[in-house]
């Protein structure tokens, strides 16, 4: 929030998007069968690819592009279509203000960017195992 409130609003998108992985990262770790859920999905959907790494610890998550384990994740069944969907378009505002786009993010898209996360992804609303 420091970097919303000095006006940083592309470091604002950024740390908020960490936080919401980390948290994403975090259920996964939580729940018993977590790692094993994911890597059954991640073997269905890339065990062919060139870039496939096993999923068997916290750790091996940041090896995985944040694209991809949104879809891992929606197959494991941690959270339904609309929360990819929500988590999708956020992942695309992240990557305009992660690289040099020149982009220029305003305020009200940046808040609406934090409220979508934080109401939907890290309060556990549309995150959870059955």
């Amino acid at each position: 929030m420091d970097c919303y409130e000095a006006g940083a609003y592309r470091g604002a998108v950024l740390m908020v998007w960490a936080a919401t992985m980390e948290h994403i990262y975090s259920v996964i770790e939580g729940h018993r069968q977590g790692f094993k859920l994911l890597e059954t999905e991640n073997f269905k959907r890339y065990e062919k690819a060139s870039f496939y790494r096993k999923i068997r610890k916290k750790n091996d998550l940041l090896y995985v592009n944040d694209g991809n384990l949104l879809l891992i994740c929606e197959d494991a069944g941690l959270f339904n279509k609309n929360a990819r969907s929500i988590l999708e378009d956020a992942l695309k505002t992240r990557n305009r203000c992660g690289h040099p786009t020149g982009y220029v993010v305003g305020r009200e898209e940046v808040v609406v960017f934090i409220e979508r996360l934080i109401n939907n992804i890290i309060s556990g609303a549309m995150v959870d195992w059955d």
